[in-house]
């Protein structure tokens, strides 16, 4: 099983994060306030999901994201930032979606790998994707990959395989 760590430098917020997910059944095995304590944690671990602030005292979520063990996602919370879903990080803005958020987590700790992490080959698909949708939908890149972010998480299949799905659509409609 995955476990869930808490990485936020204001107490009183991580302490709230955590009752919102023990109130929905999740396992909080740890708060932490700055990232090498995160490592620390993780280093014994063989997966989990990291909710982390997106600057820690001492390195961003992403910067977190790149030091810990294969295995690991990262919600990066921020103020005022738009969402993204990018790099085995997935961002989302406070004030928090609480369903969003509890939906986040649980497709994080339901899927069986890193649900985050892909290749060089998925980013390619992903990047067709995001061409299609643009252009069928008149988004921007952005709004194209937050696209298949939420149909992602709607689904409960990784990102990649989005993709696959819309691109096969595309290739099926065209014809």
């Amino acid at each position: 099983m995955k476990n869930i760590i808490i990485a936020y430098p204001v107490k009183k917020t991580a302490l709230q994060i955590k009752s919102v997910l023990e109130e929905n059944g999740f396992y909080v095995c740890c708060v932490c306030a700055t990232a090498a304590s995160v490592l620390s944690m993780a280093d014994s671990m063989h997966e989990g999901v990291v909710i982390a602030a997106s600057i820690l005292r001492d390195m961003s979520a992403a910067s977190l994201y790149e030091e810990l063990p294969q295995g690991f996602d990262v919600i990066a919370l921020s103020v005022g930032e738009a969402e993204y879903y990018s790099d085995g990080i997935i961002s989302l803005s406070l004030p928090l979606d609480r369903a969003d958020f509890l939906n986040t987590v649980a497709i994080l700790m339901s899927s069986k790998s890193s649900f985050t992490q892909y290749g060089k080959s998925d980013e390619e698909i992903i990047s067709k994707a995001k061409t299609i949708v643009m252009n069928l939908q008149g988004l921007t890149e952005m709004q194209a990959h937050r696209y298949l972010q939420n149909q992602s998480m709607k689904s409960g299949k990784k990102l990649t395989q989005v993709a696959q799905d819309v691109i096969i659509e595309f290739k099926q409609f065209g014809d």
